[in-house]
């Protein structure tokens, strides 16, 4: 169980709405590595859910497909080297904003990531003729920690903060849209996420930061009320810059996966 860091309130810093918009999506991705595994055609491990294109009710197994795989990605799947989501570990990833009130550039590094595997899928939207799925998603809480590296300008004032950081999200809802193509490899048919497209929406945010640059930046402590009583306005000012990155760095990690596991494994009628 994670205890939260005892920073007092005078130790949030302007940063912290910039960020959270940020934080908030990596928790869906991962970082991969480079493998050479494939699985074969003839045999469909435990933690595949297969389909079939024929099926009426399609959409409710590929629904399905992703729920019942949640148990095994807790632990990581090692035939795959698909590293355990539960935590999630991103030793770094980074963002930039250059248009609107909030023109910064965060990395994110040694992060840990609590509540990703408590993931549900609630619906999905399929064209499997085109490799389409779009993926409604709900996470009920996410807590993260980690260092940050913030420059830029917050409503045209200068920002400059580097630090640790802890963060807290409930009732997350999120919207992953696959754009897939099929590619042939020695003969066998695989499916390729080309783009991913994120979108989110949250019930609630908490975020605290020990700050290393400007812990009696009285400038800074005005800012900050300031920034938390607009939070909404300013997460969604973030959030293109935010679901770009995170889109990135989840397309490797289903690719990791998808480029290992022939189209007739997980989709049986496959031609």
């Amino acid at each position: 169980m994670m205890v939260t860091p005892s920073y007092t309130a005078a130790a949030d810093r302007p940063v912290s709405m910039a960020l959270r918009a940020y934080l908030l999506i990596t928790v869906i991705a991962t970082f991969s590595r480079p493998t050479e595994a494939v699985l074969s055609v003839n045999a469909t491990p435990e933690y595949i859910h297969s389909c079939r294109k024929a099926d009426v009710q399609f959409n409710s197994c590929i629904k399905e497909t992703f729920n019942h795989l949640r148990p095994y990605l807790i632990d990581g799947i090692e035939e795959l080297t698909v590293p355990p989501i539960e935590p999630l570990v991103i030793p770094k990833m980074q963002m930039e904003n250059g248009h609107g009130a909030v023109r910064v550039r965060a990395i994110l590094s040694n992060m840990t990531i609590h509540g990703a595997s408590n993931y549900t899928v609630l619906n999905v939207r399929s064209d499997m003729n085109k490799y389409r799925i779009d993926l409604g998603l709900f996470i009920p809480h996410i807590e993260a920690t980690g260092n940050y590296d913030v420059n830029g300008n917050v409503l045209l004032l200068p920002v400059r903060s580097r630090g640790e950081f802890w963060a807290s999200f409930e009732n997350v809802t999120a919207l992953a849209k696959l754009y897939g193509v099929e590619v042939n490899k020695e003969g066998v048919k695989f499916m390729k996420t080309e783009r991913l497209g994120i979108g989110f929406k949250l019930e609630k945010s908490d975020f605290k930061i020990k700050d290393a640059i400007n812990m009696q930046n009285v400038i800074g402590e005005a800012m900050n009320v300031f920034l938390n009583e607009n939070s909404a306005e300013i997460i969604e000012e973030m959030k293109p810059a935010a679901s770009q990155a995170i889109g990135k760095h989840f397309k490797n990690f289903l690719n990791n996966a998808f480029l290992q596991i022939p189209l007739k494994v997980w989709l049986k009628d496959s031609e």
